[in-house]
């Protein structure tokens, strides 16, 4: 036993799981004070307005963090690394700044559902811009295995956003916190660069790396996650445009805080192992019992956290959001019902495919389920509401884990 958590400590392990507890749990308490701060009409407002930044943050950097993860995990030369780096943080600030332009532009000349949310929504159009760096740097630490690093890096990061924002909301409301926002970037900017001393761009010598390769990986991998990722923003989304009502909305997001936030531990555990997915992807048995492990951990873990949290669930969303809340009690039960079956399969088998160069397939089978998403979602919140919405986030979870599962098996060859 000893022997196993030496080797556990050593692998650094414990410091990328400390440092996700933490930023998902700074995340968390964000959620909570924003909700409670900004009441519900402004608090709907933002999610409604940051669920359209999310929804374009689905192409962030065209897929820069996932081409770093998969090609700077597979590099062994520093100098080549680097390389990577750069180009990433080049193509990913054009694309995000062309993200931006689109965001202003929509926001200015078009309606928007929800009163009061077109200003909002022009003054956080940039949030992409400054979002790109931590998140290209995240993927550069964690591909090279600097995880001390990655530890500090994220925990200063989530740090800084929450306390200028809780004081930004404090002095200003609303607009005070995404002018908050935009000062944290530049102080994450500052920190990362002359603090922690992580690669300036600036002064990287490239050397010639095979762009090709790298785009067309990044491109097929961000259009899976985005589709991926598209489950988590679509409800919001289809609320605001269908229901229209801020109180709903703001109803509806404070139910999916804890579920979704609470996704972070399967998200920690796949991206530490993702790397050792992508090393050893010609090795299929090695694939095969690193899976098996895997997710023998996190059915362990899912299924006792989800009964709780339902059993719970009164007493928990009064006592952390307050009284207002208590219409988000039913559809965050339903939530966190989905919650087992995303951490144990849909998580770990979409990752697994895309760690295999399966990034291509994993996007074509992610974009029929967001089809079908958009459908269900719609029907459902039409003649359900926010109770639609929650059962049909649990819908595609299972279909999606039930096609990646048959998927996935026929490419490890289970069959044979």
């Amino acid at each position: 036993m000893q022997q196993l958590f030496k080797k556990i400590i050593q692998s650094g392990f414990v410091h990328v799981f400390i440092a996700n507890s933490f930023s998902y749990f700074v995340t968390f308490c964000a959620s909570i004070a924003y909700a409670r701060l900004l009441g519900t009409y402004n608090f709907g407002i933002y999610s409604f307005c940051y669920s359209i930044i999310t929804f374009f943050l689905l192409v962030n950097g065209f897929g820069a963090a996932s081409g770093i993860l998969q090609f700077v995990s597979k590099s062994s030369e520093h100098t080549e690394q680097l390389s990577y780096l750069k180009y990433s943080i080049k193509l990913g600030i054009l694309f995000n700044l062309g993200l931006s332009i689109i965001i202003f532009v929509y926001a200015v000349f078009f309606t928007l559902p929800v009163p009061h949310a077109k200003n909002i929504l022009i003054a956080m159009a940039f949030f992409p811009v400054g979002r790109l760096y931590i998140d290209v740097f995240q993927a550069y630490l964690r591909a090279t295995r600097q995880n001390q690093l990655l530890a500090k890096f994220s925990i200063s990061t989530n740090s800084i956003l929450l306390i200028l924002n809780i004081g930004g909301i404090y002095y200003a409301g609303l607009i005070g916190l995404v002018v908050t926002t935009y000062i944290s970037y530049a102080i994450i900017i500052i920190i990362a660069t002359h603090i922690y001393k992580l690669p300036n761009i600036f002064k990287i010598t490239a050397q010639k790396i095979n762009t090709h390769k790298f785009i067309s990986y990044s491109i097929y991998a961000t259009i899976g996650n985005a589709f991926s990722q598209l489950l988590f923003i679509l409800d919001i989304l289809l609320l605001g445009y269908i229901v229209k009502d801020t109180i709903a909305i703001a109803t509806y997001k404070v139910a999916t805080v804890i579920p979704f936030a609470i996704n972070f531990i399967p998200g920690v555990v796949i991206t530490f192992f993702y790397p050792l997915f992508a090393k050893n992807a010609n090795d299929l048995n090695y694939v095969r019992h690193l899976k098996n492990k895997v997710q023998k951990v996190m059915l362990g873990f899912s299924i006792p956290i989800s009964i709780i949290l339902i059993l719970i669930a009164r007493p928990l969303i009064t006592f952390i959001f307050g009284k207002q809340y208590t219409s988000s009690i039913v559809p965050f039960q339903i939530l966190t019902f989905g919650f087992w079956i995303i951490s144990s399969f849909r998580i770990l088998y979409g990752n697994i495919l895309a760690s295999l160069g399966k990034a291509k397939f994993t996007m074509l089978i992610n974009l029929f389920i967001v089809i079908v998403n958009i459908i269900t979602t719609y029907t459902l919140v039409i003649n359900f509401g926010i109770i639609g919405a929650a059962w049909g986030v649990v819908f595609i979870y299972c279909l999606s884990s039930g096609i990646l599962w048959y998927v996935l098996r026929k490419e490890l060859a289970y069959d044979e």
